[in-house]
């Protein structure tokens, strides 16, 4: 089952460029059979996001993108918007009450502007980011960030042992389907969603 784990809409998120009409359009037009809604800070209704699913006849699952003391964090499981900025225990704490799942979003996307050497931060001194001990996963292929941020945020993830992921992080609908999750067996729902992810039961692929 191929879905986009990481998208946002114009309806939620101000800083998206498109509606959630021209995402699902995207979504089939590149083939995926799911997609998720990672909104800044809110959570999709269930009756929402199920009316968009049966329209264009592919799954919607719902997330949210949290922001943190510590960073972006993607979760899903939850009915939990934020109040206030949390810190990354706060939210795990409310990740592990409604057994959830928490991925560090784009965690070295400062690459992007600095650059390795400016940043002079290397693998061992990356695992002492303490917002790594409060997710069960990180991205490590996010289409907005650079080949060699994905690679550095995946040689971090196999350090720690955590799962791998990712998704596009798209604003745009030309942006969808950029980082792809296909499942070994399809998900019906978030939990079976969730379940699949912390099984590892998946793996990546990166559009060309």
């Amino acid at each position: 089952m191929r879905i986009d784990l990481h998208c946002h809409t114009s309806a939620l998120s101000p800083c998206s460029e498109m509606t959630p009409d021209e995402m699902m359009a995207a979504a089939v037009n590149v083939g995926l059979e799911g997609i998720c809604l990672t909104e800044h800070n809110r959570v999709w209704s269930a009756e929402k996001a199920d009316e968009l699913s049966q329209k264009y006849g592919i799954a919607v699952f719902r997330g949210i993108e949290v922001t943190t003391t510590g960073g972006d964090i993607l979760v899903f499981g939850t009915e939990t918007e934020p109040e206030g900025l949390l810190t990354p225990q706060q939210l795990k704490m409310i990740v592990d009450a409604e057994n959830g799942l928490a991925i560090a979003a784009h965690p070295f996307r400062g690459f992007l502007l600095f650059g390795f050497g400016m940043l002079q931060m290397n693998v061992s001194d990356a695992l002492d980011n303490p917002t790594l001990s409060q997710v069960h996963a990180v991205e490590v292929c996010n289409g907005k960030v650079t080949d060699e941020e994905n690679n550095f945020a995946g040689q971090v993830a196999d350090a720690l042992g955590l799962i791998k992921v990712g998704g596009s992080d798209a604003h745009s609908s030309e942006a969808v389907g950029a980082c792809v999750t296909i499942l070994h067996n399809p998900a019906r729902n978030e939990r079976e969603l969730i379940a699949a992810i912390l099984n590892r039961q998946f793996s990546l692929e990166r559009a060309k």
